[in-house]
């Protein structure tokens, strides 16, 4: 039996029969395709009813060897036996839309980080894979586009709602309450994925509207902002070079590469040193306070993602190394003064 993977439906009701009949009906790119394998009965050939069968025609390996892109509705799910990156693409599409999950027969999700199939073989297409954010969106709407385009491309994008809080944060520099949606990509296809975001925004700047903001820009503006398109939108980078171009300003791109790259190298550099949560973090370890473990891991383990998807260590190597130190402090005299409590409580009784 090969590698199943399934689209699920978690606490809001089952995928019925008739939802998905209406799903393919209303995707160009599916086509139901009921009855499948002929059989032979009584010496005459005719055919197996499959209820509830669809082919995904776009796919690149329709026929090759009598494999198709097959997806099969069953038990209240849409079911894939053994697909590939591609067909695992498509199928976190058709996921969204239904408002569902990608799951594998193990249980592990292919919608969450490194969620490798371990019933797959391990090619280098999966290991060593890890998923980092390339784009965000303010609604998985406004995302769609982008999916699909990286979709037909062969790569397979995870799309997810992010708050954009995080459990702790002893700078409280990602304090944020806006949610989003964030586009995520192995770092291997950031390149691929950006050429297919040039791509995309090249129909829209040509319709941009004569009143954005931008085309009250200075040049100055306007390349500040092409050499830093990581805090700005992928559409506003693209409607910055074209008006750059129409006011005879184009810039080269490799001086934008090499302009580029200078500020990913200041990037690379840790934050200012972290004295305030220093002293804090061994303030609280002295005292078996909680909060040192986390100061402590976090100074230790943070890390900051570059534009090009790369991680780096945020803080520098003295400050990792206090906050190694306050992280075993801690947990010495949280031991400490829970051993302490535990022998006065034994007195007592």
């Amino acid at each position: 039996m090969g590698y199943e993977v399934h689209i699920i439906r978690e606490g809001q009701g089952a995928i019925s029969l008739a939802e998905w009949r209406d799903y393919v009906a209303g995707d160009p790119e599916m086509q139901a395709d009921d009855f499948l394998n002929p059989t032979f009965r009584a010496g005459k050939p005719t055919a197996w009813e499959l209820i509830g069968a669809s082919v995904w025609v776009p796919y690149s390996k329709n026929g090759r060897h009598g494999r198709y892109a097959r997806f099969y509705h069953q038990y209240d799910r849409v079911t894939v036996p053994d697909p590939d990156e591609e067909i695992l693409g498509k199928m976190l599409l058709v996921a969204h839309a239904l408002r569902a999950r990608v799951q594998g027969a193990d249980g592990e999700y292919f919608d969450e980080d490194n969620a490798a199939p371990a019933g797959m073989p391990t090619g280098p297409t999966w290991a060593d894979r890890e998923y980092r954010v390339f784009q965000t969106f303010a609604s998985a709407e406004a995302a769609k586009p982008l999916l699909a385009a990286l979709a037909r491309q062969g790569m397979v994008p995870l799309g997810s709602s992010d708050t954009g809080q995080v459990a702790f944060d002893p700078s409280f520099a990602n304090n944020q309450l806006t949610s989003k949606f964030t586009v995520k990509l192995p770092l291997a296809d950031f390149e691929r994925g950006s050429q297919v975001l040039a791509d995309l925004n090249e129909d829209a700047v040509n319709q941009a509207n004569p009143n954005h903001y931008l085309f009250k820009a200075s040049d100055e503006e306007l390349f500040e902002l092409l050499v830093k398109p990581d805090e700005w939108s992928s559409f506003d980078v693209a409607l910055a070079s074209q008006l750059l171009r129409r006011r005879g300003r184009d810039i080269t791109p490799d001086t934008l590469r090499l302009l580029r790259q200078h500020r990913l190298t200041e990037l690379t550099q840790p934050e200012p040193a972290q004295d305030f949560w220093i002293g804090g973090g061994y303030v609280s370890a002295m005292f078996g306070g909680v909060i040192g473990l986390f100061i402590g891991y976090h100074l230790y383990t943070h890390r900051k993602q570059l534009p090009d998807g790369r991680r780096v260590y945020a803080y520098s190597d003295r400050d990792r190394t206090h906050g190694v130190r306050i992280f075993v402090l801690s947990i010495v005299m949280l031991t400490l003064y829970t051993g302490l409590t535990i022998l006065q409580y034994a007195a007592t009784e």
